[in-house]
């Protein structure tokens, strides 16, 4: 074929240049080592091209591509890659050095925003909460809201950004919900309440901004809104025209989104008043065996909505469990009994709260009979659903609850989950306290360890004054979170409508308190799950990733949830697979017949899943919405040790997408070992590659809604006794499953020395006592039933000459080994084992090898 390469690089012109053909089988490290034909479909062949230019030929730093081919000698018609609107696009970005000057970051925010306020900035020396903090690695600093008139003008002007190549703003849909709006220029988010500002600029940094109120951050809601040629504007809520100077804009800039992203946050909790929750945990039960985020769930609500039941439940449940454990798939062990369980006037936006107990048709034994129910069958949690103010129309104003708590009535706005504007009854915030109380009791004495609370933002559709909308907030969120604690312990609520500034700068002034992985409560990340809506899957996924640049601020305290999926469906394992590199709980819905139509097993494991990061959206999706660009929706997990990468890919578009994956720049992991050979491990196709060179990128295809994943791990390197040979060695974890590296507690290598009492004879191979004889201990997560290795040796020479590795003793502490292979064509050591009868204790795995 004759292929060419078009594009306007060298101006408006567009040109168009020869590309070179390059032998696929050049190398085993080539780009394309992981693209795999078969989602590419019928009929299509691979051949692979190449052009090398200097920068310099680019005269524009933004610049877009395409290709057109033909058969050569041929007098056929030319066919394109692309058409108007949809090209590869390019961005040249200026490298900014590892440790620049305090001067060059503070120019950079200096020249963020003309005019703005920084004739008001105090001088640079200061440390007062309006001061500059600079490193070697970026800068933050708060500007002041000068002149603000808010309840005369609605928005009040702060600064126009200049010098920008890209925006990414996180808007308020409803008072909901937070969405990411990505473009070239803030329009994208024009009439829509902003949180928070990221852009890119054009000397290759990226600064991040958000507006707050310092003195009283859980009182106002201060937003940006965005207007022609990247003004943004100053709107608070209530209007702070008495107190303009409480009004200030934090604002960070770095070489990575990231950082940029976690500085500003960080530098916004410096300046809040600190709340303490000392008070709130003073009488907390001990935290759940099992945690939400460590063990796969079930929630009714796409099952049954709110025609729930205790018999519906229990049915679908009972065919899940009998199915799951006749295939060997995981089962729920938690389960969130969602709306249309309560005693309400009806079951809709306009029902209302009768009684704090369970409705006597759907369960007429209430909730205890449902919980023993489901405990019979293996599920250690059952959880409920309710609104924070009781129910979607608040409480019943001639209904039992009247009798014991007061009431107080208003007027409830239009809103996209209510549709219609009415009046709403709801219980004081004097007696707030005492309803929690009596509530969460009730359900504690069912056997409930959880609760999803939900409609949280719905304070802010009340025709309210707004300091008594966040008073009711507070109150609220004080009395909901004392009682979840007292009667259910930590990690115990699931915060659902809740992506507001309150809820974020209410987190940050408790962030000091800490918690465990596994006592954090779960903050859903965005809108609802449809699975009946085909267009929503993929910017669902997109959603969840880009949101995660800010609500992974708040982990300390939260795990994100990225909502339950429904097995089953053609778009069910992008889904599955996403829920399982999130970061936060996994659980599914739907029947037992769509749960027997999926392997769950191949993507999240049989018996246990380890909980990692929220993953890192690539900075190169981060100024487009990645469901109209023809590219991959990246996210990246770095372990804890920083020994591994998992690259999640998504084709989020709806066509088919190949596309290259910048492996090289997402990589940052340490290495105290000198090694530079990496093992990656492909997901869909199983292949496990060993690279004594990373390529700077790697070329994937997926067809519209499917996923992949690359694990990236840095291989250990240990030289024998005598010097005369290297072992490069890693674990990857167990393969079957997505994220399966995540299984890999602890990694122990190095040379024999002495052998251990009891150690098995080896199978093969020399005698223990060999100079070029290596140890390999691996502690893994309890539940693991197979783990692989990745093993090379080579001669300590200058030219490294491979050496054949010889597997002589294999043992699993504590566990019967069902197999284990070492494949030498491909350099992998796979280890089958029966887990331990207790999920609590540790697998230990032990190997001799040597050269």
């Amino acid at each position: 074929s004759d292929v060419e390469i078009w594009s306007d690089m060298s101006g408006s012109q567009w040109q168009g240049t020869p590309l070179i053909r390059t032998d696929i089988g050049a190398t085993s490290e080539s780009e394309l080592s992981f693209l795999d034909v078969a989602q590419l479909g019928e009929g299509h062949r691979i051949e692979q091209f190449h052009l090398d230019l200097p920068a310099s030929v680019a005269v524009a730093k933004r610049f877009e591509f395409t290709v057109r081919w033909k058969s050569t000698n041929t007098q056929e018609e030319w066919s394109w890659a692309s058409s108007t609107g949809h090209n590869a696009r390019v961005a040249l970005r200026p490298r900014i050095a590892n440790k620049a000057p305090a001067s060059y970051w503070r120019q950079q925010l200096r020249s963020l925003l003309r005019p703005a306020c920084s004739d008001t900035l105090p001088p640079p020396a200061t440390t007062i909460a309006d001061s500059w903090q600079v490193s070697s690695t970026g800068a933050s600093c708060m500007f002041k809201a000068c002149e603000f008139d808010n309840a005369a003008s609605g928005a009040d002007f702060f600064g126009q950004l200049e010098a920008i190549d890209g925006v990414l703003t996180f808007a308020r849909k409803d008072p909901f919900w937070i969405i990411p709006r990505a473009g070239t220029d803030a329009s994208v988010a024009a009439g829509l309440d902003v949180v928070l500002v990221l852009v890119e600029l054009s000397s290759g940094a990226y600064a991040a901004l958000m507006p707050f109120a310092k003195d009283a951050p859980t009182k106002h809601t201060v937003v940006f809104r965005t207007g022609p040629s990247n003004t943004l504007y100053l709107r608070a809520s209530p209007a702070l025209d008495s107190a303009p100077s409480s009004i200030r804009v934090a604002a960070s800039v770095s070489r990575h989104p990231h950082d940029a992203i976690h500085d500003l946050f960080e530098r916004i909790q410096q300046t809040l008043p600190h709340i303490s929750m000392d008070e709130l945990s003073a009488h907390c039960q001990p935290p759940h065996a099992t945690s939400l985020s460590g063990s796969m769930g079930y929630c009714t609500w796409n099952t049954f909505y709110q025609q729930v039941s205790h018999d519906r439940v229990v049915s679908v449940l009972s065919e899940i469990c009998r199915i799951g454990r006749a295939t060997n798939q995981p089962v729920p062990e938690w389960v969130v009994i969602d709306d249309g369980w309560q005693a309400t006037t009806q079951d809709n936006s306009q029902g209302q709260l009768s009684e704090i107990s369970a409705n006597k048709d759907k369960f007429p034994d209430q909730l205890k009979q449902t919980v023993q129910s489901l405990a019979e069958l293996g599920v250690t949690r059952v959880g409920v659903w309710h609104a924070l103010w009781g129910y979607w129309g608040g409480i019943d104003h001639s209904g039992p609850l009247a009798q014991r708590y007061g009431l107080e009535k208003y007027q409830r706005k239009w809103c996209p989950a209510v549709k219609t504007a009415s009046e709403v009854w709801l219980i004081s915030k004097t007696c707030i306290a005492a309803f929690y109380d009596e509530f969460y009791q009730w359900l504690h004495g069912q056997g409930v360890t959880f609760v999803k609370v939900d409609y949280q933002a719905a304070f802010e559709t009340l025709e309210l004054d707004g300091s008594d909308v966040y008073s009711m907030y507070n109150a609220y969120y004080d009395a909901m979170e004392s009682a979840a604690l007292k009667y259910f312990g930590p990690g115990s609520v699931v915060y659902c409508m809740a992506q507001t500034p309150h809820l974020i700068l209410r987190t940050l002034q408790h962030l000091d308190s800490v918690t465990a992985a596994q006592q954090r409560e779960i903050l859903r990340n965005s809108d609802d799950y449809f699975p009946d809506e085909p267009e929503s899957h993929g910017w669902h996924i997109y959603c969840n990733m880009a949101n995660a640049l800010w609500s992974r601020q708040l982990q300390s305290r939260f795990a994100v949830d990225w909502d339950m999926f429904q097995p089953g469906k053609p778009e069910s394992h992008i889904h599955a697979a996403a829920r399982t590199l999130s970061g936060g709980p996994l659980y599914i819905t739907g029947s037992a017949t769509d749960y027997s139509h999926q392997d769950l097993a191949s993507v999240l494991g049989h018996t246990c899943r380890t909980p990692l990061p929220s993953p890192l959206i690539s900075s190169s999706c981060l100024f487009a919405d990645m469901t109209a660009t023809t590219g991959f929706l990246i996210g990246s997990t770095t372990l804890a040790d920083e020994s591994a990468v998992i690259i999640s890919v998504y084709n989020v578009f709806h066509e088919l997408v190949v596309a290259p994956v910048l492996v090289s720049q997402i990589l940052t992991t340490s290495d105290s070992t000198g090694s530079n050979r990496y093992a990656i491990h492909q997901q869909s196709t199983g292949r496990v590659c060993i690279c004594q060179t990373l390529a700077d990128i790697y070329t994937l295809a997926l067809q519209p809604l499917a996923c992949d994943v690359l694990t990236v791990a840095r291989m250990a390197m240990f030289r024998s006794t005598d010097r005369s040979a290297v072992l490069y060695a890693i674990c990857i974890g167990d393969t079957s499953r997505y994220a399966g590296i995540g299984v890999v507690e602890r990694n122990v290598f190095g040379v024999v020395q002495n052998i251990a009492p009891g150690t098995p004879a080896p199978r093969s191979g020399s005698p223990l006592g060999n100079p070029r004889q290596w140890i390999l201990r691996v502690r893994l997560a309890s539940g693991c039933n197979g783990v692989s290795f990745a093993l090379q040796a080579c001669e300590s020479t200058p030219e490294a000459h491979s050496l054949p590795v010889s597997v002589q003793s294999v043992r699993v502490q504590g566990c019967e080994i069902d197999e284990w292979e070492y494949l030498s064509d491909t350099e992998i050591l796979r280890v089958m084992f029966k887990p331990p009868p207790s999920n609590s204790t540790a697998i230990c795995v032990t190997i001799i090898l040597s050269a």
